[in-house]
């Protein structure tokens, strides 16, 4: 791919704009003598971002007992300055455009936009060093980047995320353009004039390292980081790499960490009803956790085992280690064992069918009604699972309340039939403990690899699954996508 530059994109009139409500609200953010009647003109030039605003104020997103009707009692009540940035993020998200790659999904890079700006919001409060409201626009705009090269490069930018959006996409970037996406969104957000606070926020994140970084700096490193585990675990750290970020960032204990991720998580929940932008449920920590530890504890007597020696110990703990503790399925590890030598042994007239499977709100239920019930529901899950699907499909736990199924050596119609199955066994076959019973639901998302018309790599045929999935869950869940 050859080299581009900031200058020739702006030149080739193929950058992305701000809305002209936006451009006008920039300018009156940079005049010192704003006057709430000129931001209520403004604003009222908007009817959607009007009523944005007007629904902001009723929402538990303020929590100021707001009773008024008109927009300049609505200015009035947050505030010229917070008026001012409040509009401004609001008119950002609407940004949508109709030439971009195909990889690139709107939906999701604002998900997650939204989920960083709450988290910098959060920990700007926090730390005190900053405006909340300048880090909540920061944490939307950290990756605009991304946004501009899918709609300036369409063709080379669907080229380069063809592999994915994990690992190191900065980097892979600067290969392949000469410049990665933070360099490019912040000459983006100078352009338009965004607040300099902001500007100077977001420029040690281009190119510097994270022990360097300045205080607020580090409220948006830190805020990204918790925004990839909520909005896209599978590819961000791990719930625990979060947990000890952010309290080694905040100087707190672990519970008031976790409460400070959870009313994270309910503000970007509440933003994305708000802003009508898909927040899909996020990862349960305690979960999450727990996985984690019996990892550890597999660990561990693995090594006990060999420093004994003890053949028949070990047999066990293959056994053991294949095995999830807590359903009795097989594990993460037998699953990413068994799909590498499925596709591995690929052959003409073969396919091979993935199924990923989450429980539909489950962290509700682990809210409402404790951890035990939640692990009570899984056990569910994995026993009607286990009934339903026969071999050789073979059920795994993915992770969380999120499972897997491998369907080998059968027609496409059956797996698709199999999975339909399981979906309606869950919906029909509530859990019920003592009196109790509750209502368990699941979204199927279904893959397949075909051999050799389009044979798959292992990490391709997951990427289907869970974008089949990402389908089921946005169309309300309890539903089966495929492709």
């Amino acid at each position: 791919m050859s080299r581009i530059s900031y200058s020739a994109l702006k030149a080739a009139n193929r950058l992305p704009s701000p809305p002209a409500v936006a451009v006008r609200i920039l300018q009156l953010v940079a005049a010192d003598d704003t006057t709430l009647d000129e931001l209520a003109q403004a604003i009222g030039a908007d009817p959607a971002l009007t009523a944005k605003i007007m629904k902001y104020l009723h929402s538990p997103l303020i929590g100021l007992g707001f009773h008024g009707s008109t927009l300049s009692e609505a200015i009035a009540r947050i505030g010229t300055r917070g008026a001012q940035l409040l509009a401004l993020s609001f008119s950002l998200v609407s940004q949508r455009h109709q030439r971009s790659c195909p990889s690139f999904d709107f939906d999701r890079f604002w998900s997650g936009s939204l989920a960083r700006a709450v988290a910098a919001r959060r920990l700007a409060a926090l730390d005190r060093s900053w405006d909340r409201e300048e880090a909540f626009i920061a944490g939307l705009v950290l990756r605009l980047g991304r946004l501009a090269l899918a709609t300036a490069l369409p063709a080379e930018y669907e080229e380069l995320l063809a592999g994915g959006v994990n690992g190191d996409l900065t980097q892979r970037e600067r290969e392949a353009f000469g410049l990665d996406h933070l360099g490019l969104g912040l000459q983006l957000l100078q352009d338009w004039k965004l607040p300099e606070s902001i500007c100077t926020a977001i420029a040690p994140l281009v190119s510097g390292q994270a022990n360097d970084f300045p205080r607020r700096a580090l409220v948006l490193h830190n805020a990204d980081q918790l925004a990839n585990f909520l909005a896209a675990p599978a590819h961000g750290h791990s719930g625990a790499q979060v947990l000890a970020a952010v309290m080694k960032f905040t100087g707190m204990e672990e519970q008031p960490v976790r409460d400070l991720i959870a009313q994270a998580t309910a503000d970007w929940m509440e933003y994305g009803e708000l802003l009508s932008i898909p927040t899909p449920e996020p990862p349960d920590l305690d979960a999450i956790e727990l996985e984690a530890e019996e990892q550890r504890t597999t660990l561990r007597i693995a090594a006990e085992l060999e420093v004994l020696n003890l053949r028949n110990e070990n047999q066990q703990l293959t056994h053991l280690a294949n095995r999830d503790r807590l359903t009795g399925l097989l594990n993460r590890g037998a699953f990413d064992e068994a799909l590498a030598n499925a596709v591995g042994a690929g052959q003409a007239g073969r396919t091979l069918g993935l199924v990923m499977i989450d429980l539909d709100r489950f962290k509700s239920i682990n809210d409402r009604h404790g951890h035990p019930v939640g692990d009570a529901i899984l056990r569910h899950f994995a026993r009607i699972a286990h009934e339903v699907i026969r071999a050789p499909a073979r059920v795994f736990r993915y992770g969380g309340e999120e499972f897997a199924v491998l369907l080998e050596n059968v027609s496409e119609e059956e797996q698709r039939a199999s999975a339909e199955r399981l979906r309606r066994a869950i919906e029909e076959r509530p859990h019920t403990e003592g009196q109790r019973s509750l209502s368990v639901t699941i979204s199927v998302g279904l893959a397949f690899a075909r051999w050799p018309d389009s044979p798959l790599t292992a990490a391709e045929l997951v990427a289907r699954a869970d974008a089949c999935l990402y389908e089921a869950k946005r169309a309300g869940g309890n539903c089966c996508r495929g492709q």
